[in-house]
């Protein structure tokens, strides 16, 4: 991946109605690009060479522009499916598949926990029982989101694994050990929901 990629990816996106097609690997190849231009950065900066510095941080500056107006279309056409009603998710890639479920249930009024209200998702039909039939109803997974209260930079977990950053009003899945700090801090609050 590159800016120019990277641009025309955009464009693809722009110019379409629908989610554009993108790779399953799509938020990892922008991960990597976006980490790759900030180690050169520094890389250049460490060796005191100013001029490509300067170059790979407005390399950055641009490729994150792209990403950022790339993913608010994304977004908004993610947004645009929940309301038009039932759809493929097939062209849903890495999280987006979880936010439409998510983006699902806020609108339908099931599934999430705020506070001490907590509302169930049913995402399969329960199995039709007759008279007589003794099916056993099993509770459903439950996933956990967070919303998150503050501005908070990256995380890194205790495998490297880099969460973040996070804006204020941002909906994250988390792992338990970083979100119980968070939560504790008053960073984050608890949104749970049914599967």
């Amino acid at each position: 991946m590159d800016i120019v990629k990277l641009r025309e990816m955009l464009e693809a996106e722009l110019s379409k109605a629908e989610l554009a097609d993108v790779d399953a690997s799509f938020y990892e190849d922008l991960d990597s690009f976006l980490k790759a231009l900030k180690l050169s950065a520094e890389a250049s900066r460490e060796r005191g060479e100013e001029v490509e510095e300067h170059l790979y941080t407005e390399q950055l500056r641009i490729a994150e522009w792209l990403v950022k107006e790339m993913l608010r279309a994304r977004l908004h056409k993610l947004v645009e499916m929940v309301f038009s009603g039932p759809t493929a998710q097939g062209e849903l890639v890495g999280p987006e598949k979880e936010l439409f479920v998510l983006l699902n249930a806020f609108v339908e009024g099931k599934g999430l926990e705020m506070g001490n209200l907590v509302m169930e998702v049913p995402l399969k039909p329960s199995p039709l029982k007759s008279e007589g039939d003794t099916v056993r109803e099993t509770k459903t997974p439950v996933r956990e989101a967070y919303i998150i209260e503050e501005d908070i930079p990256a995380v890194i977990d205790e495998e490297f694994n880099e969460y973040g950053p996070f804006r204020a009003g941002d909906l994250s899945v988390l792992p338990e050990k970083i979100a119980k700090i968070l939560v504790a801090r008053g960073l984050a609050k608890r949104v749970r929901i049914s599967f």
